[in-house]
């Protein structure tokens, strides 16, 4: 490809300006820390420990795109009335969802400590301090989408990239040290509590001021429908991503269980370019929520980019997977390997159903909640076939190949043909428009 080709593909997905670029390979960056810390971890802890800790880290990634909610909400009420040159394009209030952020990061903080020795019980650990540790970093992941979800709606993705870049590096040094002096699991949980706090530093100070300004018509913009909807739909999605690796350490062996979250880990390798490019897909679909054609064109190359980068990503785990466990997890995880391929194929297709269910909350139709039924029909599979890990993996891409198909079908008879009626074009308020409130 030559010079020109590369561009206009920089281009057509949005990477051009504002930084995305950037936010683009922060995104894979920060990822590949992640997986240093995975990769440090499970040779540090040993598959038994391990297990515990990738239970607790498939709830961190549950609670972490769960929490995305209300950022969305957020981004999209930014995003969407920001370029507007009027009197509303700067009456979005963060005070509010600042407000909710941390009476929900304080409520959550207190309900996990509450029953954290429940958690220790069914995880099968030695005490139930991680899972306290795990709640604190709930609370300061919840405070941090506020500042999060603003950035992104005014597409400031450089400020962002640098922050989540930060927590990984933070979380993977401090990981080291604090396993290194015998901290053990609860030092692993205390780094990641940590790392989240560097980033909500960093998430704030650029946007300080705002986060404490109020505004009289901030109700408009974010609404509690909008909110209740991005929780629900990316909580569907959240947890479809972790619930195999949650109820694998139930269900399994310890040392089993170490293994497939190692595989489940692996595979999530599929995940690093797609959640970059659906991130920035959703406040460009939101911005163009009353032309059809450029709705239809963004989600199409989006929907294109995201699929080929799945499977490149699953060829290369599949051709090279016990070199990738040996290399990320060491030797005493080579029973990994016959699981991991298997599993790239769903976490692949977690990839492209993330991006659909962002467009349907884009567009605030309740199919983008369908993703529940997904991890219903999981999790019943699972209680009823976990042999093995094998079968478990089976189970996820049975099941996640039957949500996307659903999925994919309805974006396609759902995809607006005509555009809406002028008067909407532009309106303050997507709640504004017919069938979008």
């Amino acid at each position: 490809m030559n010079k020109f080709g590369k561009l206009e593909i920089v281009r057509r997905f949005g990477l051009a300006e504002n930084g995305a670029l950037l936010f683009f390979g922060g995104t894979i960056v920060a990822a590949g820390l992640n997986f240093l810390y995975q990769a440090l971890m499970s040779r540090m802890l040993g598959p038994s420990v391990y297990g515990a800790l990738g239970s607790l880290i498939a709830l961190t990634t549950i609670v972490t795109l769960a929490a995305a909610a209300l950022q969305a909400a957020i981004t999209h009420a930014v995003a969407s009335t920001d370029h507007l040159e009027n009197e509303w394009a700067n009456a979005v209030s963060m005070r509010r969802p600042l407000q909710w952020a941390v009476a929900g990061g304080t409520l959550c903080f207190g309900a996990i400590a509450a029953t954290s020795p429940l958690f220790e019980h069914y995880l099968h650990l030695k005490s139930p301090l991680p899972v306290v540790l795990f709640g604190l970093f709930v609370a300061v992941t919840l405070v941090g989408i506020v500042p999060q979800g603003l950035l992104m709606g005014r597409l400031r993705f450089s400020t962002v990239a640098i922050a989540i870049v930060a927590n990984a590096a933070v979380r993977c040094a401090l990981g080291v040290v604090l396993v290194e002096l015998k901290f053990g699991l609860n030092g692993a949980m205390a780094a990641a509590a940590i790392a989240s706090a560097v980033q909500l530093v960093m998430l704030v100070y650029p946007v300080r001021n705002e986060m404490r300004r109020g505004s009289a018509v901030e109700d408009r913009f974010i609404r509690t429908r909008a909110v209740i909807l991005a929780i629900v739909a990316l909580g569907g999605v959240s947890t479809f991503i972790g619930v195999d690796s949650f109820l694998a350490r139930h269900f399994l062996p310890r040392v089993e269980s170490g293994y497939y979250v190692a595989a489940a880990t692996g595979a999530k390798i599929t995940l690093f370019a797609p959640a970059a490019v659906t991130q920035m897909a959703f406040p460009r679909i939101a911005r163009v929520i009353a032309d059809p054609a450029k709705i239809r064109r963004i989600l199409a190359e989006n929907f294109t980019f995201v699929s080929l980068l799945g499977i490149a990503s699953t060829l290369v785990i599949f051709l090279f997977s016990h070199l990738i466990v040996s290399v990320l997890f060491g030797h005493r995880f080579d029973a990994a390997a016959s699981t991991i391929g298997i599993l790239s194929v769903s976490s692949a297709e977690l990839g492209v159903m993330t991006l659909m269910t962002y467009y349907f909350l884009a567009r605030k139709l309740m199919f983008a909640t369908f993703s529940w039924l997904g991890v219903a029909a999981a999790a019943l599979a699972i209680w009823g076939f976990h042999a093995n890990p094998t079968e478990i993996a089976k189970v996820m891409v049975v099941t996640t190949s039957a949500t996307l198909l659903v999925q994919v079908v309805v974006a396609w008879f759902s995809l607006p043909r005509d555009s809406l009626p002028t008067e909407f074009q532009g309106s303050k308020s997507l709640d504004d428009a017919p069938g979008l409130s």
